[in-house]
């Protein structure tokens, strides 16, 4: 195995002989760390990240106790190197390089690391709509995403409360333009322009994406401005009611 990483990560080694375990304990210091445990060059070396490496080591390689199943490493451990972290993001982000260096095959799997979740305009469909998604489609194409968003949860809430100021459609399917359709609860509630009704022209619906994609590209300043001329706008035509309504609107945008 390659232990170049050595240089680039992990700054300082201990010796680790299990009849000295007192004098490594002693030297380790009690404070944050990455580190990693080697015994045999063919054998797959322990990596992790600790708040406190002394404890972390005692934990590890101190004489196992009778009848207890915690991993116990004492016999198979000959070194210990390991960088000290000045905060948990330092850590994180050490242990990534780390483990990408060791396990440069599975090492997303052992951090668990999980695409973002995005906001994904469909432009690419003949009647746009946005969806929350955690993978990237073609860059080369014409659907656009936002983000990234640290939750589903929170992907969906923005997205979701984002559209309650435009009135594009929120159904999942392709859609195909009938008449006699009966439409929605969006539709029913004026929240959604209805395309699949033909509710709206073809060229009203696309302005309407257009809002909404100059709304995301300008993190919501777009609709700001709206707001603020139409609060402008009645405040001018002594429409005091309907120029705080949109005040309202403006605050909550």
């Amino acid at each position: 195995m390659n232990l170049n990483y050595n240089r680039f990560v992990l700054r300082e080694r201990i010796e680790f002989q299990p009849e000295h375990d007192s004098e490594v304990f002693s030297t380790a210091a009690a404070t944050p760390a990455v580190f990693l445990l080697r015994g045999d060059s063919d054998a797959e070396p322990y990596v992790s990240k600790t708040a406190n490496l002394r404890r972390r080591l005692q934990r590890l390689l101190s004489a196992p106790e009778e009848r207890t199943k915690r991993l116990n490493l004492r016999e198979r451990v000959r070194t210990i190197d390991h960088t000290l972290t000045g905060s948990d993001f330092e850590s994180g982000f050490l242990l990534y390089r780390l483990q990408r260096e060791v396990f440069p095959k599975t090492y997303s799997d052992r951090l668990r690391l999980r695409p973002a979740p995005l906001v994904k305009l469909h432009l690419e469909n003949e009647y746009p709509r946005a969806s929350v998604t955690t993978r990237l489609g073609r860059l080369s194409g014409k659907n656009v995403y936002y983000g990234p968003f640290l939750s589903r949860v929170a992907a969906e809430k923005f997205l979701n409360d984002a559209l309650d100021f435009f009135k594009m459609r929120r159904c999942v399917d392709d859609l195909n333009p009938d008449p006699k359709f009966p439409g929605c609860v969006y539709s029913e509630m004026k929240m959604c322009l209805a395309p699949c009704f033909k509710g709206c022209t073809d060229d009203e619906y696309r302005a309407e994406v257009v809002r909404v994609e100059d709304f995301l590209d300008s993190r919501g300043e777009s609709l700001k401005r709206q707001f603020s001329a139409e609060r402008d706008d009645a405040s001018a035509k002594l429409e005091f009611e309907a120029a705080a309504a949109v005040h309202a609107r403006l605050i909550h945008s």
